[in-house]
């Protein structure tokens, strides 16, 4: 009876704990099974991560972390991913969930240090990688971290120091290799470059990344046919290296294989229409072939798929204002483009930006009816009816070839404030001593701008020589400046004073762009054209949109802060005298001028301001009328004998007030000393500290070691 009781007991254990035991064996199946699952995405992450598919390994490594969101692995590598993509503020969250399943491990730290990095965020990167090295000191990882802070401060000797650290390390890490090779031939050290990288090619022969940056060093050389050969290997390697491709299309053009190079640009966009890169590049062999309205085509096209790339914008403007005719329709299309930013400029207050973008447009479509009334309402606004008055001249007589108003009521209107205006404009000082201010030449200064021949830019071709065109073109319509660019580079220092000295210029700049995918830095040098000397060197940096337009007017506020006020006495009665200076040069009543004998005016020797004889001083004005273009004033005459007359030149010499703030941005502001007496400075963004200054100095660099995986 009780061995019965027994086994009953036993049988109903069993049937008690026998559904339990078969979930907990489902549930570990299932367990096992998503497990399973999570490390196969995870592996499909690694393979597409390898590849550089980086779109791909994001995807494998969600569904990893969603499957088993304890799957640290995972989630290092999808920070890692974000971090490649160049979404920094997306890797520090991934990686927050890696470090909570993993805290003390080495690698994420790393990671950490290198997404610090990337926001700007040194001291904390800093105090992550020394961290590491202290408690891992053969850590080859901390010392990239280390070596990228030190080319993010633009100290090229320290960073070579902790690659080569690394090398000591791991002789075959191809980091180190490559990094070492691309600093030396930055640094022109092509020796030592070319030892790193035959021992990266010796380890790494069918890796298709070391082919391409061993390309680029040798476009760093000057050696095309060999950057060539390696390209070709690279996208043989890998025939979807999009890098190898684009780079291959670059050195063909530089190569002037013009015909092969839009075959290739034309084989990309069949791949991805959507890379601007490659319509930029087609665009300017087209135009090497001689087909500038195929060039702008391409231009056009790209500049659909990317309307914010300014230097091909820029690019296709100047052949727009070159080649096609006024009466090209496409033109009030493009010039659509710097009405919509100069009316933003507007909303946000920015008078300057939106004087420069309404006068970008013009440039394009002279005859664009609401451009030029736009830009008129703003020479109205501040003070300069004249030149208001102006414009809406030029409106009323270009009704019929122009854009059309919007209805009868706006050519009434425009006819009415004419009339107005003419009424009261009858007085000026212009008619008063019967002269055309209108058509005064005003140029005092002229200025060359050069580009030297350097190795190709890596981002837009021909970067330079299409800045040095835009700056000479931004200067357009400054009266007093006369700008030129030379379409070829010069081979250096040497070569260009020599033309400028030759060809009678006053100031000379030689200048360079280093572009990264997303910020830019302008670097230019103004010379005298005299004596040769130096006048400034200047560096302007910018990120975001509107980068290039952005450099582009810090560089012209620099040069004109640098250029005095000078002017000329057009006529004289009495002890009145009117000079050819005006609102539109920032003068007003009050201000002093010195009046120096006609020719005997030049630069300084030195620095910035002019330079002339004390006994060609004839005396002084005071400005007691002051027009928009021209300004009377009241002369007092030095010495007993009056030797003033007609052409003898005046020059600035102090303001009622200084530091006063300009309506406009777009003429001399110092005077004859070189000290600037009016703060123009146009309104162009946040400036950035100097730490940030100097992680851009050279971007181009720091982004292909950045990109070394």
């Amino acid at each position: 009876m009780k061995n019965r009781n027994k086994m009953t007991a036993f049988l109903l254990a069993v049937l008690i704990f026998s559904p339990l035991t078969a979930n907990a064996q489902t549930v570990f199946k299932s367990s096992k099974a998503s497990n399973e699952s999570a490390r196969s995405f995870y592996d499909k992450g690694i393979d597409a991560e390898n590849a550089e598919e980086w779109a791909n390994a994001t995807q494998h490594y969600m569904e990893a972390v969603r499957i088993n969101p304890a799957y640290a692995d995972a989630w290092y590598h999808l920070a890692r991913v974000s971090y490649f993509l160049g979404e920094p503020d997306l890797a520090l969250q991934y990686l927050v969930s890696a470090e909570k399943i993993e805290k003390t491990n080495s690698r994420i730290l790393n990671l950490k240090g290198l997404i610090y990095l990337s926001l700007g965020q040194t001291k904390e990167a800093y105090d992550i990688f020394t961290q590491i090295l202290e408690v891992y000191p053969n850590d080859v990882s901390a010392h990239f971290g280390l070596a990228e802070l030190q080319l993010a401060d633009g100290r090229f000797s320290g960073a070579k120091k902790e690659y080569e650290e690394a090398l000591k390390r791991q002789g075959d890490n191809k980091k180190a290799l490559l990094s070492l090779a691309l600093l030396c031939a930055y640094t022109n050290d092509f020796t030592n470059a070319q030892n790193y990288l035959r021992r990266a090619l010796n380890y790494y022969s069918s890796d298709p990344t070391v082919h391409y940056l061993s390309a680029i060093m040798s476009c760093m050389k000057g050696d095309l046919q060999n950057a060539e050969n390696q390209a070709r290997i690279s996208v043989e390697l890998n025939r979807n290296y999009t890098e190898g491709y684009r780079l291959l299309s670059q050195i063909l053009f530089y190569e002037e294989k013009y015909e092969e190079t839009i075959d290739l640009c034309d084989y990309q966009i069949s791949k991805d229409r959507s890379e601007p890169l490659n319509w930029y590049l087609k665009g300017l062999a087209q135009k090497r072939m001689g087909n500038p309205e195929a060039a702008v085509v391409s231009w056009s096209k790209g500049l659909d798929i990317s309307p914010q790339d300014e230097i091909m914008r820029m690019t296709m403007e100047l052949e727009v204002r070159d080649t096609l005719s006024l009466e090209d329709v496409r033109r009030k299309n493009w010039a659509s483009y710097h009405v919509n930013i100069a009316d933003q400029c507007s909303e946000r207050y920015d008078g300057t930006g939106a004087s420069y973008e309404y006068q970008r447009a013009l440039r394009i479509d002279p005859m664009n009816r609401k451009a030029r009334i736009a830009y008129a309402n703003m020479l109205e606004l501040n003070g300069m009816h004249e030149l208001y008055l102006e414009q809406l001249k030029f409106v009323e007589e270009n009704s019929n070839s122009g854009s059309k108003p919007e209805s009868k009521l706006d050519d009434i209107k425009l006819s009415d404030t004419i009339e107005a205006y003419n009424s009261l404009l009858s007085e000026t000082l212009a008619k008063k001593w019967n002269i055309q201010s209108f058509y005064l030449d005003k140029i005092r200064w002229k200025i060359a701008v050069f580009y030297e021949d350097r190795p190709m830019n890596f981002v837009h071709a021909e970067a330079d020589r299409l800045t040095a065109m835009a700056a000479s073109d931004i200067f357009a319509g400054i009266a007093q400046t006369s700008v030129k660019t030379q379409g070829s580079p010069v081979s250096g220092y040497g070569e260009a004073f020599r033309l400028a000295r030759t060809q009678g210029f006053d100031y000379f700049v030689i200048l360079s762009l280093e572009e990264g995918r997303d910020d830019m830095t302008l670097n230019a040098t103004m010379y005298s054209a005299r004596t040769g000397t130096e006048t400034e060197k200047m560096a302007f940096y910018a990120t975001g949109n509107n980068r290039f337009s952005t450099v582009l007017r810090r560089f012209r506020t620099s040069v004109l802060e640098n250029l005095p006020v000078r002017g000329k006495i057009i006529k004289r009665k009495a002890k009145s005298v009117l000079v050819d200076l005006g609102k539109s040069e920032h003068i007003i009543n009050g201000a002093q001028f010195q009046i120096v004998r006609k020719g005997k005016i030049s630069t300084a020797d030195t620095g910035t301001g002019l330079s002339y004889r004390e006994d060609d001083i004839l005396g002084t004005i005071e400005i007691t009328d002051c027009g928009e273009e021209v300004s009377e004033g009241l002369i007092s005459i030095n010495g007993f004998y009056d030797k003033i007359n007609d052409d003898d030149e005046v020059v600035l010499i102090s303001l009622p007030e200084l530091n006063t703030d300009a309506a406009i941005d777009t003429a001399p502001v110092a005077d004859a000393r070189g000290n600037v007496v009016v703060n123009q400075k146009p309104d162009t963004g946040t400036p950035l500290n100097t730490e940030i200054r100097k992680a851009v100095s050279h971007p181009a660099i720091l982004e292909l070691i950045q990109n070394i995986y």
